[in-house]
């Protein structure tokens, strides 16, 4: 009978106990609220890994005028436009699911768990994008883009050249543009600088030290060809 007692004691307790934690706010404690519910659950959390390409697709020129806008200048400029393009295909409101169910979001692909200061509403808004991308990338810099760190966006720095040159502003940062001569190896080249090789020209896209097989048309990631 004590045993029965003992049993129907405990099961009473444990459903109070559920019912006080149900009846608990969510904001309850000391957890910081974020400015405005997270899309991801928790970083922990396992979700399907999906892709979506929707909204409005941006060209190239017209990434170059928002990244221009939201402040970029330099080779930073064009490194943005590269990323873009490498992130969301130009798709305002390219969305990947993560397998930690964050999601990133829109032109530039913010996350909404590490990133949660950005709205939704402000991550599929082009403009509210850029500037968000801005303070993120003046905060950590480019490395906290995985299309960054893997070099996806390289193969995307020659179309953004084009795009910031005709923006306006040739994306050099200041930090080059002149004639650098006919290219050589174990020589330092600046972004923007041109070298002349096989009877052609090239633009440097990446600050670098030339070595012996990075001639210009070897390297598109380095070199764009000008003429």
């Amino acid at each position: 009978m004590f045993a029965r007692r003992a049993a129907s004691g405990a099961i009473m307790f444990l459903a109070a106990a559920v019912a006080a934690l149900l009846a608990t706010p969510a904001n309850a404690g000391t957890r910081a609220a974020p400015v405005e519910p997270r899309a991801a659950v928790a970083p922990q959390a396992t979700c399907q890994q999906q892709s979506f390409l929707e909204g409005n697709h941006y060209s190239a020129v017209q990434i170059a005028q928002l990244a221009r806008d939201a402040g970029f200048g330099g080779n930073d400029w064009v490194i943005s436009v590269a990323v873009a393009e490498a992130e969301s295909a130009g798709w305002t409101r390219a969305r990947l699911i993560n397998t930690d169910c964050s999601v990133d979001r829109g032109l530039w692909q913010i996350n909404s768990y590490w990133h949660g200061e950005v709205s939704d509403s402000c991550a599929f808004d082009p403009p509210c994008n850029a500037r968000g991308t801005h303070t993120i990338w003046a905060n950590g810099g480019w490395t906290q883009w995985t299309t960054y760190n893997n070099g996806a966006y390289q193969s995307h720095m020659a179309e953004a050249q084009a795009a910031v040159n005709q923006v306006g502003g040739g994306g050099s940062g200041g930090g080059g543009g002149g004639s650098g001569g006919s290219w050589q190896p174990n020589t330092a080249y600046t972004v923007g600088q041109q070298v002349t090789y096989g009877g052609h020209t090239y633009r440097c896209l990446q600050s670098h030290t030339s070595q012996p097989g990075w001639e210009p048309p070897n390297v598109p990631a380095l070199w764009q060809y000008a003429s």
